[in-house]
């Protein structure tokens, strides 16, 4: 499963935000550590999403140890800033954009969210 390395960082006056050294221009930002941790896995499957669609090459995750030697990096944990592990949503199924979106129209049909549609999904087949 794909997961990016993600800074969550607040300075003085500004709301909290998190950004990914390996993903340029991919952020979130809100009120709270938490608000802002909540919104990074979607900011980050949005951003995926967005660059497969432009023909864009997504970069690899670096781990933890290759990103030690980049500067930014290192100045934003210096900084007292901290380094979370994230995960886009689509990828606990790992379903491409076109598969999601199918089961997004399908459950908008039935009047249900994603979750509630495939948790009903799922229930039948176990019942099965």
């Amino acid at each position: 499963m794909t997961a990016y390395i993600g800074i969550l960082e607040k300075d003085p006056g500004t709301l909290w935000g998190i950004w990914f050294p390996d993903l340029p221009g991919c952020i979130a930002a809100g009120e709270t550590a938490d608000e802002t941790v909540a919104q990074a896995g979607e900011a980050l499957g949005q951003w995926l999403t967005l660059a497969i669609e432009d023909g864009t090459s997504v970069p690899a995750p670096r781990t933890i140890e290759a990103l030690r030697a980049d500067a930014d990096f290192v100045d934003a944990i210096t900084a007292g800033h901290i380094a979370l592990l994230v995960r886009p949503p689509i990828d606990e199924l790992d379903l491409d954009e076109r598969q999601m979106h199918a089961i997004d129209a399908t459950a908008e049909q039935r009047g249900l969210s994603r979750r509630s549609l495939v948790r009903e999904i799922v229930l039948k087949q176990i019942a099965s």
